[in-house]
């Protein structure tokens, strides 16, 4: 009796732990079922991130490299679709041009679990130039070694702050020429306006020590001294204005053009007693600008020359010519067979305010620096050819019509 009730007991006992083992189960099959569910809306929302991310994100195996997954923003940025992107190591697909840094950067993060590029440059499979940040971590999933790269485009950022630095640089340069403008106004003015006063106030004041003819001679001074500070202030004003302008270019006739100002020059040349060797009729290449601004350069240019180029012994010989170049160009020149000019002194021509020569007939020193605007504006480019002892050949180059005419001139610059 005492056994079967023990065994009753027994069985009592033991049906409690089964129901309590039961309920335990139940238990952590519903916190199974809720981890489960966890973790499906886990993976749910990372898939939906890692499929909607404006950030370019690669899956790698973290033992071999091989790309396991990759994101649709990322094949969309780099031109390649999923199966030539996934089970190939980063330095199999044509996006990272140098095979060698990446293999290190791999190594570095295998041994390190992390690395980070600031700016990397890719190449898109159209062949479009990339600059991205390049963050990759490793972590452990199911005892398997992961590897993600979060590669974020700043391909437009670098361009920005490329442009940025470009206007800075800009700024500094329209600075630097602000300072030098001030000083050469004040020492271009000074004098001639000193000179202005002076003979005015011997005019005002009657002086009677004063002839006829020094009367006449201080007007003439006056009237003179006030062209040059007119000429000084229209070409500051141009200047200034080659800044904001924007012309629409058209076939040239240079040879019209070289005559006008030929023409501006006439007194000029006359009392250099200069010679000006070019043909009647030159057939020069066409080329595309802007009379007006063109007229400014040949007017600068030839004006230098009567100055500069000539020596204590001789008058100017000024020749003129025109050639071909390469890349659709045409180049203008004027050559002169003065003292020509030492490399130092060549390194700061076409600088706004700078004179060609501090011993006679001082200049204002913007001619050039004019020149050089107006033929950047129009597309082209400036310089010279010079040798101490070998005169100076001062030209520029503009785009081509396309209508190569054979150039009639000979001995031209190279």
């Amino acid at each position: 009796m005492t056994n079967t009730r023990l065994t009753k007991a027994q069985l009592v006992t033991e049906a409690k732990a089964l129901r309590q083992c039961v309920a335990e189960l139940e238990a952590a099959d519903a916190q199974r079922q809720q981890a489960q569910a966890a973790l499906q809306v886990s993976e749910t929302r990372y898939r939906r991130l890692f499929e909607t991310a404006q950030d370019g994100i690669l899956i790698l195996d973290g033992n071999t490299g091989r790309i396991t997954d990759v994101n649709p923003f990322l094949m969309k940025l780099l031109g390649y679709s999923h199966a030539e992107l996934v089970g190939r190591q980063l330095w199999e697909i044509g996006a990272f041009k140098d095979i060698t840094a990446a293999q290190t950067a791999f190594q570095e993060l295998q041994t390190t679990g992390y690395i980070r590029y600031e700016d990397l440059p890719l190449e898109a499979s159209d062949g479009r130039r990339l600059n991205v940040e390049f963050v990759s971590n490793g972590y452990w999933v199911d005892q398997q070694r992961v590897i993600q790269c979060n590669i974020r485009d700043i391909t437009a950022r670098k361009r920005a702050e490329a442009a940025l630095s470009l206007t800075m640089a800009d700024l500094r340069g329209r600075n630097e020429e602000l300072d030098a403008f001030a000083h050469t106004v004040a020492h271009d003015l000074k004098n001639p306006v000193a000179l202005i006063v002076g003979h005015a106030e011997l005019l005002v004041h009657n002086d009677v020590t004063q002839s006829d003819d020094e009367r006449q001679q201080s007007l003439q001074t006056i009237k003179k001294t006030g062209y040059r500070i007119s000429t000084i202030i229209n070409e500051l004003l141009l200047l200034a204005r080659l800044r904001q302008s924007e012309v629409e270019t058209a076939p040239l006739d240079m040879v019209r053009i070289v005559a006008d100002s030929l023409g501006r020059l006439a007194d000029n040349i006359k009392a250099a007693r200069a010679k000006i060797i070019w043909p009647d009729a030159p057939t020069w290449p066409a080329a595309l600008g802007y009379s007006p601004w063109l007229e400014e350069v040949w007017a600068n240019y030839l004006s230098n020359a009567l100055k500069y180029g000539g020596t204590s012994l001789t008058t100017p010989c000024i020749e003129l010519g025109a050639t071909l170049q390469p890349a659709g160009m045409v180049r203008f020149w004027v050559r002169d067979h003065g003292p020509g000019l030492s490399r130092e002194a060549q390194s700061r021509l076409f600088t706004p305010f700078t004179r060609l020569d501090q011993v006679h007939l001082k200049g204002h020193g913007l001619g050039l620096s004019i020149v050089r605007r107006i033929v950047e504006k129009l597309g082209g480019q400036v310089g010279l050819i010079s040798q101490v002892g070998d005169g100076s050949t001062f030209y520029f180059d503009l785009p081509t019509t396309g209508r190569s005419i054979p150039c009639a001139v000979t001995g031209t610059p190279d």
